[in-house]
């Protein structure tokens, strides 16, 4: 007995055999044997699709004159595995009459009579086709087990869609499988709690290894679902793997260390209490908006307020109280800001509005928006409370804080006038170098 060439891929092989003429199917046997584990015979259509229902072959060969209709078998098969190969076999005129009439890519035309060597050869060449093709199936599923076992969310994506989605990335979009996920017709984007990149999140994805940088890149996910819980931050890793945009995305939940991180950096740049700035962070602001103020020739203003008489407030309800005016007072100035404004904590009692873009007027007419935020609502427990206000503008040349003395010296007019007023700095142009 021939030993059998085989695959190499340690899988079982099937190679349908639809051919009722008896010499014919005799050759093909002893050529069909040898190479695979087992060899389905079929006499007709009708037996070729009972065979075919029990198991997929690996392989067929199909006379064109089968009873019943070759060339519908022929259809079948081929629709059903496109890349299955698939030999048709008969005379010459048969094997033409059937591919004028059908579409059968990748078919393999056998013509009666058979040359032995010729057949050999194509057969051999058919079983390597199907060793390779099963082997990169086996490889496939190892891949997907491995990144089934792994902790973190994974998908493989390739030219620009999902390929497939491991199971704790499943879990995190409460889908059961890789099907429910395309039956629902969901991308990624779905899940993208921000604006997803313009050229859509999977080829942005497959984009990453080319970054020279190696910068961290992070995505905030959440479950269209369930919008009252908060988004998961995860770290983006991707690798890329063989083949044109195919690429490996892992996401790391670093939402804890992202939590950990934003309060740090609040304990290092808000005041605990009215979480407005602080001095330090005030500075570093105050430096970036002047640079940039000179950079494009743009107006830079500031607004410093002072609560008028303040220590009577204390001294009278206590600091509790003092504290909780603090807070209101900071929540009222922010309420009165633009997008572009930042509030920032001066001293006990003062505050610094920093306000890029508007200058003049436009800064004393912010300011008197706040001093009536402040003034025109009484606050619990205390009542009426106002402030004071000096508003300066940058001059480039100047260091940032010559602003912040104009503003103080402003504010220092405003209580000496009154109270509860604006005060606008003396002609800055003046103080220049």
């Amino acid at each position: 007995m021939e030993e059998k060439r085989g695959t190499g891929h340690g899988k079982r092989t099937t190679v349908l055999l639809a051919e009722a003429e008896g010499v014919a199917c005799d050759v093909l046997a002893s050529l069909l044997g040898p190479r695979f584990d087992a060899v389905v015979m079929a006499a007709s259509l009708a037996e070729a699709r009972k065979a075919v229902a029990q198991g997929a072959p690996d392989m067929a060969v199909v006379a064109a004159r089968l009873p019943g209709g070759g060339a519908a078998l022929a259809a079948a098969l081929r629709q059903a595995c496109r890349s299955m190969p698939l030999f048709l076999t008969g005379t010459a005129e048969d094997v033409l009459s059937v591919l004028a009439t059908l579409s059968l890519p990748g078919v393999r035309a056998v013509v009666r009579p058979f040359d032995p060597t010729a057949l050999a050869e194509a057969l051999d060449d058919a079983v390597l086709e199907i060793g390779s093709r099963q082997s990169a199936e086996d490889a496939w599923e190892l891949v997907r087990h491995f990144l089934d076992e792994a902790p973190q969310p994974a998908a493989i994506l390739h030219g620009g869609r999902v390929v497939s989605i491991n199971r704790a990335f499943l879990r995190f979009m409460g889908l059961a499988s890789v099907q429910e996920f395309t039956a629902k017709g969901l991308s990624l984007e779905h899940f993208l709690a921000d604006p997803p990149p313009r050229e859509g999140l999977a080829a942005w994805a497959c984009r990453l290894p080319d970054d020279r940088l190696d910068r961290e890149h992070r995505l905030r996910l959440h479950h269209p679902g369930r919008p009252d819980q908060p988004a998961h931050v995860f770290q983006v890793a991707a690798t890329r793997l063989p083949g044109r945009d195919r690429c490996l995305l892992t996401l790391a939940d670093v939402t804890d260390l992202e939590l950990e991180r934003r309060e740090l950096l609040d304990l290092a740049n808000l005041d605990p209490l009215t979480r407005a700035m602080n001095r330090r962070k005030l500075t570093e602001v105050l430096g970036d908006e002047a640079a940039r103020a000179a950079r494009y020739r743009s107006p830079l203003s500031v607004v410093l307020l002072d609560i008028d008489r303040f220590k009577a407030i204390n001294d009278t309800h206590g600091h509790a109280v003092g504290d909780a005016v603090l807070v209101e007072l900071a929540a009222r100035l922010r309420a009165g800001l633009r997008q572009v404004d930042r509030l920032a904590r001066y001293g006990g009692e003062e505050f610094v509005v920093v306000a890029p873009g508007i200058n003049g007027q436009g800064a004393y007419d912010l300011a008197e928006r706040l001093r009536l935020a402040v003034g025109d609502k009484e606050f619990a427990g205390v009542g009426r409370v106002t402030a004071s206000f000096g508003v300066a503008g940058h001059v480039p040349g100047q260091e940032p804080e010559a602003m912040l003395r104009r503003a103080d010296e402003a504010l220092y007019r405003a209580k000496n006038g009154g109270r509860n007023k604006v005060e606008r700095e003396a002609s800055p142009q003046h103080d220049a170098r």
